[in-house]
């Protein structure tokens, strides 16, 4: 239960101790570290508490509680307060000023939208497992929970977006959607805020950028961006990741069924793979959608180098991680920069030469942005 909180404080204190630019940069990977440990709290957690009840009662302060509550109270409590304590001490590395307030809400928001409904499927799974129809209401519930929290995540960090009817992005936008024959029905602006969001994103119908998205990048790399979120909405990848994970956590539950006929060893590996693989998958399946829609922006704008620096700057303002290793990837649902430029450089058939030119640029362009942020 207090493991969260003890590797968050492991990840923290050492990068308090780092020079500022070392922690700029390595402050990030430590952070997807812990939210790797995080997700694998969940299935030892879990399999756990099905071993204590299996051989007795729980005792102490939750010895009251019904099972499922037993399994999903005591790891949430420690998870939000190791984000509590991550949240807080990374405020102090970069320059957004949240408020403790702020924290707080972070840290239960993005427990509720990922952890929590993870618990709730494992409770929903070991209802299942007794043939009770409670099962189906964890799951169910757990979907519910994490679209809510997700929901209520976006508008603590600020999200809150605004349409436009006129402007740049607006003409750009319905001009790129008519070549590629989409209907679209709107655009919106977000507000960064204090949350300092740059990102683009689409919606059925909708497309949008955050505001210090639509003032930082210009021209083609602009474009670039529209292309890419009009490609999700062509594609469907909104409602095609929807349907895909729902269908692998539909599959992850009926295993349940063969559970009570292994040994406690296979028992405890099919919890981590309950957990796991249904969040692998759908990560596969988004960072595919990813290179999908950068594929049909660079084929429909033909600026494959604009569409590399315009990535380049989204990544390094927001302080994400440029390179990555294949696990580490696998619980992520965005490729690596260099994977991506790898799969524009391939094809836009930009040249080996120019591509190391465009790579050694980036960390002037990435000193550059850190300064004006």
């Amino acid at each position: 239960m207090l493991s969260p909180v003890v590797w968050s404080l492991i990840f923290c204190l050492p990068a308090w101790r780092l020079d500022e630019p070392v922690r700029a940069v390595r402050w990030p990977v430590y952070v997807q570290r812990m939210r790797g440990l995080n997700l694998l709290a969940v299935p030892a957690w879990w399999s756990l508490c099905n071993v204590l009840f299996a051989t007795r009662p729980l005792v102490g302060p939750i010895s009251g509680l019904p099972g499922s509550f037993a399994l999903i109270l005591p790891l949430t409590f420690g998870i939000v307060a190791g984000r509590l304590v991550t949240s807080w001490i990374g405020r102090k590395f970069d320059s957004r000023h949240w408020m403790t307030t702020d924290l707080f809400g972070f840290a239960l928001w993005r427990s509720l939208s990922s952890t929590v409904p993870l618990l709730m499927f494992a409770a929903g799974v070991d209802a299942i497992d007794d043939l009770s129809v409670a099962g189906i209401f964890w799951i169910v519930s757990a979907a519910i929970l994490a679209l809510f929290a997700r929901t209520r995540l976006r508008a603590a960090e600020g999200f809150k977006p605004r349409p436009v009817k006129s402007g740049a992005l607006f003409k750009q936008s319905f001009a790129m959607a008519q070549r590629m024959g989409i209907p679209l029905k709107g655009i919106f602006v977000v507000p960064a805020g204090r949350g300092r969001l740059m990102n683009a994103f689409s919606l059925p119908g909708y497309i949008g950028m955050t505001d210090i998205c639509v003032h930082r990048i210009k021209g083609a790399q602009r474009e670039f961006f529209i292309g890419h979120e009009l490609a999700h909405n062509r594609l469907r990848h909104g409602w095609k990741k929807v349907r895909i994970i729902a269908g692998i956590y539909l599959i992850a539950a009926a295993l349940s069924f063969v559970l009570p006929h292994l040994s406690l060893v296979w028992q405890i590996l099919l919890r981590f793979g309950q957990i796991l693989i249904p969040l692998m998958v759908s990560n596969t399946v988004a960072r595919r959608f990813e290179f999908a829609a950068d594929r049909a922006a660079v084929e429909l704008t033909d600026e494959p180098e604009a569409a590399i620096r315009a990535l380049g700057a989204l990544y390094f303002y927001s302080g994400v991680p440029t390179r990555r290793g294949n696990f580490q990837e696998l619980f992520l649902t965005r490729p690596s920069l260099e994977k991506r430029i790898d799969a524009i450089a391939r094809v836009g058939n930009v040249s080996v030469e120019k591509l190391v030119k465009i790579r050694q640029q980036f960390d002037h362009e990435a000193a550059r942005l850190a300064e004006s942020i």
